[in-house]
């Protein structure tokens, strides 16, 4: 079964699933709601349009980079209203990202006509795209692939997508070449007609509706494996650009010609 395999990576994340008002919390990996908005974005969707087109896909995520969490203490101002006595104030909230974090996420579906629809929109999204929140723009194109292989495969099989720097560092930690360990945890959906005896959890991401109006989720099933070790064995690219590499997004330096970049990573380098 055709799974559609993204990379989601950029300087911040968040995706929320259950925060609202002034907390806005963030999961540790990307949710099926959030990508599903950001393909519908890519499609030109409006808000009030029916997600119909979504029932059925099956949601997998694999974290190759996991980040690390930052908060912030977020204050606004209504310029419409006086300045006198703070009454301009918008209510404080308390927001969090994922900073630096690598994801793969795949969508599994029986029809392999839609998902490469979903590809070459990602590849020339109508809106712009985030990962999550307004915020959070990604580093890049989204770089796809499409797998002819179950949803759990595909993720397992994927090659290792964190970047060049981060590879580097967790290769000097370990003391070894990065094939002997490079594992991760994946979480996927389980098929509704084979959900397991083991332990399964719950998340309420699935969208209904995006209507700000009245905006609707249900919960799904989430459940999750081990990750093996990851072979090289599919590449990323955009369609119809042939200009763009077919390489692992892992092999192309993230920061290529960023001088104060790279005298830091040589400066850390050296402290190692």
């Amino acid at each position: 079964m055709p799974v559609l395999v993204m990379r989601l990576a950029g300087p911040m994340q968040s995706w929320g699933a259950n925060s609202r008002y002034t907390r806005r919390e963030t999961e540790t990996l990307p949710t099926k709601s959030g990508v599903i908005g950001m393909i519908a974005a890519a499609l030109g969707l409006d808000r009030d349009e029916s997600l119909e087109r979504f029932r059925g896909l099956r949601f997998g995520v694999r974290a190759d980079q996991p980040g690390t969490l930052m908060s912030d203490y977020h204050t606004a101002h209504d310029p419409r209203k006086s300045h006198k006595d703070n009454k301009d104030m918008m209510p404080l909230s308390l927001r969090y990202y994922l900073q630096d974090a690598v994801f793969l996420a795949g969508l599994e579906s029986q029809d392999g006509e839609q998902l490469e629809d979903y590809r070459h929109a990602l590849a020339a999204p109508h809106y712009q795209l985030f990962l999550g929140r307004r915020s959070c723009p990604p580093d890049g194109p989204i770089r796809t692939a499409i797998v002819n292989e179950s949803l759990e495969n595909a993720l397992t099989h994927a090659p290792w997508e964190a970047t060049e720097e981060y590879q580097r560092r967790m290769a000097r930690q370990v003391g070894s070449h990065v094939d002997q360990w490079r594992e991760s945890e994946i979480v996927i959906e389980p098929k509704p007609s084979n959900v397991p005896s083991g332990f399964v959890d719950e998340l309420l991401d699935e969208p209904v509706s995006f209507d700000m109006r009245k905006r609707v989720w249900r919960p799904r099933k989430i459940m999750r494996i081990a990750g093996p070790n990851l072979p090289a064995s599919i590449s990323y690219d955009n369609p119809g650009d042939s200009s763009l590499s077919t390489d692992s997004p892992a092999d192309i330096p993230v920061f290529d010609g960023d001088a104060m970049f790279e005298a830091v990573a040589q400066a850390g380098d050296e402290e190692s």
